[in-house]
């Protein structure tokens, strides 16, 4: 469907996250890399929103602002491509620990993110 752009692997993390806005947001972290991530939600976003992102990861808490690239409807869903316009290095190294191969399977995360207009 879309050409394979990414200069990142991106890993399955079996997340799940509650957006807080004045409408909860319920869904959840399909994959993630140090560029982005990709989100499953009953509802779309507008591509171009911006999502101020919060979530936890095993290896730590992640803070970061993306963009929603792209919308596609799967199974009943729809997934959202975002794209990390502004993350810190802290956030970096979380990520980058978490998504570090490992010898056995990972496990279920929970996590959240806040939205902001």
């Amino acid at each position: 469907m879309y050409p394979e752009n990414r200069n990142n692997d991106r890993v399955l993390c079996q997340a799940r996250f509650l957006g807080a806005t004045s409408t909860v947001i319920r869904g959840d972290i399909i994959d993630v890399s140090p560029t982005g991530l990709c989100l499953a939600l009953d509802a779309a976003l507008e591509r171009g929103r911006e999502l101020h992102l919060d979530f936890e990861l095993p290896t730590g808490r992640v803070e970061a602002v993306g963009e929603v690239r792209w919308a596609v409807e799967k199974n009943g869903r729809v997934e959202l491509g975002v794209r990390f316009v502004r993350i810190s290095s802290e956030s970096l190294g979380v990520i980058a620990a978490a998504t570090a191969p490992k010898p056995s399977g990972g496990g279920f995360w929970f996590s959240h993110f806040a939205l902001r207009r």
